[in-house]
């Protein structure tokens, strides 16, 4: 067993944080303990700077990880450690009304760790797949990529049971709530969840919120490395946001629309894939493999 001291979190954490513990308390090669006299490993979730009399300055570097799920993708921690772990991988480029992106060259001690499923996503009841497609994608000032798909769909005018934009989640930081249950279950009711990541960074949760409840999952493409990586029309289907590429999405949604059989199996290995490579315990799974 490794033993692991987790320092807490400030005001008990964000969604990030509780993935992180959640990670570590469902992995079967780690041991918590109290103090980190007595660990293996200390694990620092990302310590913001604003907020540095809540986090401690006395931490052993030569057995330090810290945990960066901060969208900023050129913020560091002040922490001294020997590994770093981060979310923020890709910087942007701006093409007009939209921005792709590419991976940025890091230091030796720096890694990629990407969200995961967590257990409150999954909604264990069997439910009706009656909603032909969805999109909960909310419309903000800088959320250009998401705009720009969210009002290409609905020029789509597609017919039946359909699901566009904003949905009631609640707030971000509250798993577990009636709002986001509600939330579950419209994915699960969903054959098709076209998502996509922000405009300034990559990685968010609605991708693995609708990978955990089975969809077919449609996701701009990604760029930060996976242990597991996603295979395009094996687990989910990679769309690109230039014209041509959105072009191209109108054409692959139309087509699994009518050939259900064909999205059902792509749902059934991402979602299988999905929950056995891209739980939270997984991504714990990652950094000790790196660190041990």
């Amino acid at each position: 067993m490794i033993k692991i001291y987790h320092v807490p979190d400030y005001k008990g954490g964000t969604r990030e944080a509780k993935l992180i513990r959640q990670g570590l308390v469902n992995n079967l090669r780690v041991e918590l303990v109290s103090s980190k006299e007595e660990s293996d490993f200390i694990f620092q979730f990302y310590y913001r700077a604003k907020c540095k009399q809540y986090y401690p300055q006395d931490l052993p570097p030569e057995k330090t990880v810290v945990i960066d799920y901060s969208d900023k993708v050129h913020w560091l921690s002040h922490v001294k450690c020997f590994a770093y772990f981060k979310r923020s991988w890709v910087v942007n480029v701006q093409h007009g009304s939209y921005t792709t992106k590419h991976p940025v060259l890091r230091d030796a001690h720096l890694h990629p760790l990407a969200l995961a499923i967590m257990d409150e996503f999954i909604i264990k009841e069997d439910m009706e797949r009656d909603i032909m497609l969805s999109c909960p994608l909310r419309v903000k000032k800088n959320h250009l990529n998401r705009t720009r798909v969210l009002e290409f769909l609905r020029k789509m005018n597609l017919q039946g049971n359909i699901q566009m934009g904003s949905f009631n989640r609640g707030k971000m930081g509250k798993v577990v709530s009636s709002e986001m249950e509600d939330y579950f279950k419209m994915l699960k009711r969903s054959r098709i969840v076209v998502t996509c990541n922000p405009t300034k960074w990559e990685g968010d949760h609605r991708t693995w919120e609708a990978f955990a409840n089975g969809a077919l999952v449609f996701v701009d493409r990604m760029w930060t490395p996976l242990k597991h990586p996603l295979i395009d029309g094996k687990h989910c289907i990679f769309y690109d946001l230039s014209d041509i590429g959105l072009q191209e999405l109108r054409v692959v949604i139309l087509y699994y629309l009518k050939h259900t059989t064909e999205a059902e199996v792509i749902a059934k290995e991402g979602h299988e894939f999905t929950m056995k490579y891209h739980r939270a315990s997984n991504r714990i799974d990652e950094i000790l493999d790196i660190i041990t």
